[in-house]
């Protein structure tokens, strides 16, 4: 039996705290609960205690600046640290990534936020992996979220959310708009009438892949080349080739609509990490494909050498950080290695593992390159090898209808 995870929360604001313990009855077997008021309370804990997560108002009376956020990362290192406050929000938590893994604005509820603790214990061993925090807080000049992804945030946690106004929303923005149309107009979706409406877009991709669509989009279509090996553009197509992939792997092994979509979403943005790590260590990316080229080296493991943490890393612990859901962030975290995997069912992970396989067996893009190598042994253990062909040849039909339109 897993033993109790200890939680502190940290706020002046005595009532939020009483609303926070009446919503923490049911896990009192699972959760061993602590509250501080006060700078000398917080501090009593941060010296005495380990926690398993911390929950801290960004202003407590005594603490001066950063010195409460400060103090909690020198003493807790093992702990996920939550920072709740009224003026961090998606737009700017980037510049507190040092601080903490997590950001809730006030005003919320304690349920939001007993639901983010529980997703953040799930993704602990991301959330907690020293190399990615490390590269992500040292990058000076870290992605920004597009503002359309802040104002769909806001907009997906209303209850009462109407596509139709999305769309419309979606609508303001040109270039926004055409990345979206041209995706869904992909002949991989295999759609009989052509899509010219954002709102169209919108019901078709489903709200839930929206928000990660357009961070996504946004990303390959702000950041310039950086790079003579580094393509930008052919990222962003090999990302959205093995999205498709992925989604028809899932669908072929008659998975969920929800998992299908999570898988394409994954598979999107599973090279997120190599955007950033090219455009914030253009000198030493430079390098790692080098390595790569010349030496006929894996590209995450040139990285680990060279940065010390790779970009499925980066790429996750960003995600994870951002909110996204946590087998979108697995799936990231694991498409090299699928042996990080804490479960051995189908799921994005395992889709996106293999496709993106089959994209640089299916598309060689440049041969210098060591194509990304299938991990034989972990797939056989688990009985997907005799899936293989099978997936194969659907991925191999799918690039030959694209050739075909092109």
């Amino acid at each position: 039996m897993s033993r109790s995870k200890n939680i502190l929360f940290i706020d002046a604001d005595k009532s939020q705290l009483e609303n926070i313990e009446k919503h923490l009855s049911s896990l009192s077997k699972r959760w061993t609960i602590h509250f501080a008021t006060s700078a000398e309370e917080a501090m009593d804990y941060l010296r005495t205690c380990p926690f398993d997560v911390i929950a801290s108002d960004f202003c407590v009376e005594g603490f001066q600046g950063n010195e409460l956020l400060d103090e909690i990362k020198k003493r807790q290192p093992g702990s996920i640290r939550f920072i709740i406050s009224e003026t961090i929000n998606s737009s700017n938590c980037l510049q507190y990534i040092g601080y903490a893994h997590q950001f809730v604005t006030k005003p919320y509820e304690p349920s939001e936020l007993i639901s983010l603790i529980k997703k953040s214990l799930r993704l602990k061993n991301i959330f907690l992996n020293e190399r990615a925090a490390k590269g992500v807080a040292s990058i000076e000049d870290l992605p920004s979220m597009p503002d359309l992804y802040i104002t769909l945030e806001q907009e997906l946690r209303k209850e009462d959310v109407v596509i139709s106004h999305i769309g419309k929303l979606i609508g303001q923005d040109v270039g926004m708009t055409a990345g979206l149309l041209k995706l869904v107009n992909s002949p991989f979706f295999g759609l009989y009438s052509k899509v010219t409406k954002p709102e169209q877009a919108a019901a078709l991709l489903g709200l839930d892949n929206l928000k990660g669509l357009v961070l996504g989009i946004h990303l390959f279509n702000s950041t310039k080349e950086v790079n003579t090996d580094f393509s930008v553009k052919g990222l962003g197509q090999h990302c959205q080739y093995v999205a498709l992939m992925g989604r028809a792997i899932v669908k072929a092994e008659g998975g969920s609509n929800e998992l299908a979509e999570h898988t394409f979403l994954a598979g999107f943005l599973h090279d997120i990490g190599k955007l950033v790590l090219a455009t914030s260590y253009k000198d030493e990316y430079a390098t790692i494909l080098s390595i790569v080229r010349d030496a006929k080296v894996p590209i995450q493991d040139a990285e680990k050498d060279i940065l010390g943490f790779t970009h499925a890393e980066v790429g996750a612990y960003l995600l994870a950080i951002w909110g996204f859901d946590e087998d979108i962030i697995e799936a990231i975290y694991c498409h090299h290695e699928p042996k990080r995997l804490g479960s051995t069912d189908l799921s994005p992970a395992v889709a996106i593992h293999v496709a993106n396989s089959f994209d640089h067996e299916l598309r060689v893009t440049n041969e210098s390159y060591v194509p990304h190598i299938l991990s034989a042994g972990w797939l056989e253990q688990n009985n997907f090898s005799y899936k293989l062909p099978e997936w194969l040849q659907i991925c191999a039909e799918l690039m030959e209808n694209v050739i075909d339109t092109d």
